[in-house]
This record gives C-alpha cells, sequence and structure tokens, in this order.
C-alpha cells in the first residue's frame, strides 16, 4: 500500500554508479538483471552495461526522494524506467508514474548519474490505496471523441420519499464517464446536476408505475446503460412497474443494473426473478443477498465468495456482493473478490453511487463483468482515499462521486503504463 505524500516541497535524489562495478554484477550474478529489473529495461540494455548502471543509479535516486519525503521506500525491482515519446526517460514506481516525479539519466567516462527530482503538483495527493488488478480494464478515453461516444445512461431510480437516491446514481454515472445521463423524473423534481438530462413523466406523484413504464420505451431504447432500483421504494405498484421494465430489457441484459429496491421486489416474486434477463449485473447488499437466495444472513456472510457465486448461477447475471472485501461473480463461474475495507464507505447512499458508476462503464462499452470489476475497485478507491484525507467518518456518497475523477485517471495511468509494449 502506498500513502499520500506528507511533505508538499520539492525533492532532489542523486545517485552516481561505476559502470564496470555493474557489468561485473551483472555477470557474475546472471539472475540480477531479471531480479532487479523489467523485462522492458533488461532489452534495453542488453550487452549495454551504461545503460543498465544508469538505470541502477535511477533507482537509488529514487529511493532517495521518497526516504527524503518521509515515504516508505520502495523495493528496488518496484523501480523502472520507460520512455515517453520523443525518449525521455519516465520512471514508474509499482507500475505507475508519480506525479510530479522526473528523472535525468545520463553516462560518460565510467560512470553513470541519475537525478530524480520531486515537485508537488494539484492532486499529486491522490495516490492508489491497493494495486489495481492485472486483469483489470477501463474504457478508452480517445481524444478524437464525443459525447455520444461514452454513451447514454438511463437511471430509473427514486420515489417521493427517497428523491436523493437517483440524484446520486446520476451523478456516479457523470463521474464515471457516461457522455449523456438521463433521469425520469415526476413534475418539479429538482436537486439534479445541470448536466443531467430530465425525462418528465406526468404520473410520478406516488413513484413509478406500469404507466410510467410505458411512458419511457422511447428511453430505454436509447440508452447504453440501465440503472434500475435506487429508492424506487416498496409502493405497490413497484412490482408491477418493474416487471415491464425487465420485459423491455428482455435480450439486453449486459445493459442493466439491478440495485436496491428492484432487488427486494425480485425477492418476493417468483413471477419478478423469472424476468431477469440473463448477464445483467445485480448489486446487492448481504440483507438483500440473503432475501434474493432465501439464505440466513449469518450464512452467507460466512461464506461470501460461495454465495456470490451461486446467486450469480441463479440468476444467470453478474453479481456484486457488496461489503467490506466486495464480491464480484459472474454466471460461468469468474470470481474477484476487492481488498478495500474503508468505513468511509459505511455510510447511505454510496451504493447508489456504485450502481450509477458501473452503468456508466457499461454505456462506454464494458462488459458486465468487466464494468462490474472496475466499478467496485474505483469505488472503494474513492472511498478509502477520502478517508485517508479527510477522516474516516463524516464522508458524504456524493463527495466519492466526486473522487472518482481523480481515482480514475491514475488507475487509468497505471494501466496505460502496462500497455505499453
Amino acid at each position: 500500500m502506498t500513502k499520500p505524500w506528507p511533505e508538499e516541497r520539492p525533492t532532489v535524489g542523486v545517485d552516481i554508479t561505476g559502470v564496470e562495478r555493474i557489468a561485473r554484477l551483472s555477470s557474475r550474478r546472471p539472475g540480477f538483471v531479471a531480479k532487479m529489473f523489467s523485462a522492458e529495461e533488461a532489452e534495453y540494455c542488453s550487452g549495454r552495461p551504461e545503460r543498465l548502471a544508469a538505470r541502477w543509479a535511477a533507482k537509488e535516486a529514487v529511493r532517495k526522494v521518497f526516504g527524503s519525503q518521509g515515504m516508505p521506500l520502495p523495493t528496488y525491482p518496484s523501480i523502472a524506467v520507460t520512455h515517453r515519446p520523443g525518449g525521455a526517460p519516465e520512471v514508474l514506481v509499482g507500475g505507475a508514474p508519480v506525479p510530479g516525479l522526473e528523472l535525468s539519466l545520463s553516462h560518460d567516462v565510467g560512470l553513470a548519474v541519475a537525478v530524480a527530482t520531486f515537485r508537488p503538483v494539484l492532486d499529486a495527493a491522490v495516490r492508489l490505496i491497493a494495486e489495481v488488478p492485472g486483469d483489470m480494464s477501463l474504457p478508452g478515453r480517445p481524444g478524437q471523441s464525443h459525447k455520444g461516444t461514452f454513451g447514454t445512461v438511463l437511471v430509473l431510480a427514486g420515489s417521493p420519499a427517497f428523491p436523493g437516491a437517483a440524484i446520486l446514481a446520476c451523478r456516479g454515472a457523470h463521474r464515471g464517464g457516461a457522455g449523456k445521463v438521463k433521469v425520469i423524473v415526476g413534475a418539479g423534481a429538482d436537486g439534479f446536476a445541470p448536466e443531467t438530462i430530465r425525462v418528465p413523466v406526468p404520473d410520478l406523484a406516488d413513484g413509478f408505475s406500469s404507466h410510467s413504464a410505458e411512458a419511457i420505451t422511447a428511453s430505454l431504447s436509447g440508452a447504453q446503460a440501465v440503472v434500475c432500483g435506487p429508492g424506487l421504494g416498496e409502493g405497490q405498484s413497484v412490482p408491477d412497474f418493474l416487471g415491464l421494465i425487465l420485459q423491455r430489457m428482455n435480450g439486453r441484459g449486459s445493459q442493466l443494473v439491478l440495485d436496491a429496491d428492484a432487488l427486494n421486489a425480485i425477492a418476493g416474486s417468483g413471477h419478478l426473478r423469472g424476468l431477469v434477463p440473463p448477464g445483467c449485473v445485480v448489486t446487492p447488499h448481504p440483507l438483500e443477498a440473503s432475501r434474493l437466495m432465501g439464505r440466513p444472513l449469518l450464512d452467507l456472510q460466512a461464506d461470501r465468495v460461495g454465495a456470490a457465486g451461486a446467486l450469480a448461477h441463479q440468476l444467470s447475471c453478474v453479481v456484486v456482493l457488496k461489503g467490506p472485501g466486495t464480491v464480484v461473480a459472474g454466471p460461468r463461474g469468474e470470481i474477484w473478490s476487492d481488498d478495500h475495507a474503508t468505513a468511509a464507505l459505511a455510510s447511505g447512499g454510496t451504493g447508489d453511487v456504485l450502481s450509477g458508476l458501473i452503468g456508466a462503464l457499461i454505456a462506454q462499452g464494458q462488459a458486465p463483468f468487466a464494468a462490474a470489476q472496475a466499478g467496485v475497485f474505483l469505488h472503494a478507491e474513492a472511498g478509502s482515499y477520502l478517508g485517508r484525507r479527510r477522516g474516516r467518518a463524516g464522508i458524504l456518497a456524493s463527495e466519492v462521486a466526486d473522487a472518482l475523477v481523480e481515482i480514475q485517471e491514475q488507475v487509468r495511468l497505471v494501466i496505460e503504463a502496462r500497455s505499453r509494449p
């Protein structure tokens, strides 16, 4: 795990290494290069001991910068030198570039020199808490793009009793990178971001109903992802509304995220359960999962991985079993468990943000399991970052959503660095 940079001051680390010393070391200890350098570095330095010496000096210089900043020293193998377009060196720590950390290398007359400098930049404190999973991906963000490139999320959420659920789900979708976010609202609904497209449906005074579903058919067909459930409530008309939505999403399960009250309605109706389209994403917390499975809560919590896998098989969908160590399970036996655990996410509305975030990733073209994995990781990183930076109590769900911008960029930098040839 990494920690935020504690000192906001420029720091310099310098090291000088003898080329002949590194040449002898690599010759006498054949495993030295493979153990201490990346495959890319080993290939680039093959037969060129001066290059290898410069990269060893870089490792030492970077460790001096970390030490001057009061940070735990990274291991030698975790520090690697790659190249930016144009050939300038770039240092990676733990597979990711460090904002504000620059490197210069040189060698002459048998000596290699590395100078590492660190100058704090805006948001340099946004450091990832956990290691990005090696198989995780994020949607591309090409420069030649427009809002249509990143899809439309339609949010079916909220009710007169729980209007904030829809607002938070929309916020999660916005911060997750969706090109457009639409929400079905009743007359006079407010509190949404100005970027949110509100689609009014006249008869929502008492919540969603089957008449509401008929009225939003056009919006459903134009969305690349649909998020349904947060804050719908338990009104008598909700099951009929949900039944029509599930029917209209038949064959489009990979574009549907079901959460909260949608899951409670499905748990109480065998008819609705039979309408759940294969391939969708469901995001229950433990009690909702217990209802869906008809299984005691304590038993479920004793085997969260097994429970998530069993529910994914039963529903033929991707299950996100929320809680510390969230489990993502797919219908074909895929399993991934998140390592985060933070009290900062233990507040109302954070699950609504997560459902909107996963919807945004789906709208941008990710497959359900990949979107669920990425959404869970980003969401947990945002909560952990805020908990470390501001405190473990009092973090709002809206703040978690807003932190997704910086967190997602840092994760994207890691993934892009890994994909470089």
